[in-house]
């Protein structure tokens, strides 16, 4: 397309709006509310087609899961001892996750 057709065009739209709008205010408004709308509804499904696509893509990538080794459950094990002898080591943290297991033991999942 040539940039004089182009701005013919233009010009033409600007022309037909003014007429419009003077003429039939109300029609330009229901317009412009139309052409607002269907422009935010574009917007919307694109962003959320690019969210979709995000997330395949994120939750393509965790699905790869690192391979397991035998020592891997003995590095998970002395992780889990230490985490109990934490607990053990101070009084009031052993209340509170008695506490967090009876409540937890009670509850259905």
């Amino acid at each position: 397309m040539r940039i004089g057709g182009f701005m013919l065009g233009a010009v033409a739209g600007i022309a037909a709006a003014v007429y419009v709008s003077r003429k039939r205010p109300g029609m330009a408004a229901w317009a412009s509310s139309s052409l607002a709308g269907a422009c935010s509804s574009i917007g919307k499904s694109a962003a959320s087609m690019m969210m979709k696509r995000g997330m395949k893509m994120t939750m393509s990538a965790s699905s790869i899961a690192p391979k397991h080794s035998d020592d891997t459950a003995v590095k998970q094990g002395g992780g889990w001892e230490q985490v109990e002898h934490l607990i053990n080591s101070e009084p009031g943290l052993k209340e509170q996750a008695n506490e967090i297991m009876a409540e937890s033991s009670s509850k259905p999942h």
